[in-house]
């Protein structure tokens, strides 16, 4: 063997190191079931509306549908233009104990979806609140059951799965796969070291761990971001639950064309600059080992300067996958999503590219005012 071979095996061995703990620390926690409790503590539904007549529509009913004891429905109609409001007087009807608050349009305040769910924590008359998207439905009827039955002793913050609907094509897939792989993620974070994210559409917590909150509280002209900050400043790993199993999921639209994807994911990305330096150092070194492993055993496989090279590089690469795949199988078991790990091979060396297309196009056709 002599020294460019050695030099090229022992960088490999290095980043498949980082690859392998990664998985083995992080991604392979979404496999037993947290403690749960049988307790019921009443709740408040908080449903935060810009423009979602048709949405509201549907998911009212199948709110008020839920099996749980006691519980209260809040619609927060923030400056719809749409046909919300007579939607929501309609539902009112049927449904009186539906809570409607609106907040008016002011042309010298532009604010985001940060203003909304102050709104609805402040209407709130219960300790436990939860949150889910106008364009979402509870995935069954045990849905707040479910998530509250994550409440057991000294917790203040219970972190669900949104998953998105099935259809054809490849943007779908994309979709659901990045949403299922980013949720195995930092569920995996939440269990091992610390939470730093969470998703608006399926997000519960006390109103004691919200009054901790300083930077979701004061910035509430930062247009989004409200669960990640939120999750990113008050969570810990010991106040904080994971909810992966089925019944305690929602369900959301996905987009329907690369742009409107595109979009949702320069919002999305727009508070990464505020989570814990400790954990932008882990996603950054992921990537970027994830990356150079990926592509430099690849190289080496295709102009191995020797017959032990490519042993090395095909055997860690092989290694890595299989990791991976066990990981990916038990969660996506876990959660539901038995078919969505199947593509994971390709996935891992596409989706970090297809993510940073999206980032620049969103960009590039940012609007003024964002509020999801």
């Amino acid at each position: 063997m002599n020294d460019i071979e050695l030099y090229i095996i022992v960088g490999l061995s290095v980043v498949a190191a980082v690859q392998m703990f990664y998985w083995a620390f992080f991604m392979f926690r979404v496999r037993r079931k947290e403690q749960r409790t049988d307790e019921k503590p009443p709740v408040s539904v908080i449903v935060c509306a810009k423009n979602e007549a048709h949405n509201l529509a549907a998911l009212v009913p199948q709110l008020f549908a839920q099996e749980y004891p006691k519980y209260r429905v809040i619609v927060v109609d923030d400056c719809s233009t749409d046909d919300t409001a007579m939607v929501l007087a309609e539902l009112h009807a049927k449904y009186p104990e539906l809570y409607i608050t609106a907040i008016p349009n002011d042309k010298k305040f532009k604010h985001g979806k940060k203003l909304a769910v102050t709104v609805g924590l402040k209407a709130a008359q219960t300790e436990h609140v939860i949150f889910i998207d106008a364009d979402c439905l509870p995935a069954s009827t045990h849905w707040l059951s479910e998530m509250m039955s994550h409440y057991v002793a000294g917790k203040q913050i219970v972190i669900g799965y949104g998953r998105y609907a099935a259809r054809r094509g490849l943007l779908n897939y994309v979709i659901r796969y990045e949403a299922f792989w980013n949720a195995v993620q930092y569920f995996g974070f939440a269990r091992a070291m610390r939470p730093f994210m969470g998703v608006g559409r399926n997000l519960s917590y006390t109103k004691t761990a919200y009054e901790q909150s300083s930077k979701f509280r004061n910035n509430i002209r930062i247009l989004s971001g409200d669960d990640d900050m939120f999750v990113s400043e008050v969570g810990t790993r010991a106040n904080t639950a994971i909810c992966f199993r089925a019944d305690g999921q929602t369900v959301s639209h996905p987009q329907r064309t690369w742009l409107d994807w595109a979009m949702q994911k320069t919002r999305h990305y727009s508070t990464a600059t505020h989570y814990p330096l400790s954990v932008s150092a882990i996603l950054v070194a992921e990537q970027l080992t994830r990356q150079i492993f990926i592509w430099g055993a690849i190289a080496a496989i295709v102009f191995a300067p020797g017959d032990i090279v490519w042993i090395v590089a095909a055997s860690l690469i092989a290694a890595r996958e299989i990791e991976q795949y066990i990981s990916l199988g038990l969660a996506a078991r876990n959660m539901g999503e038995s078919k969505l790990w199947i593509g994971a091979l390709l996935m891992d060396i596409l989706l970090p590219w297809i993510e940073l297309f999206g980032w620049i196009i969103g960009n590039a056709h940012k609007p003024s005012t964002r509020w999801k």
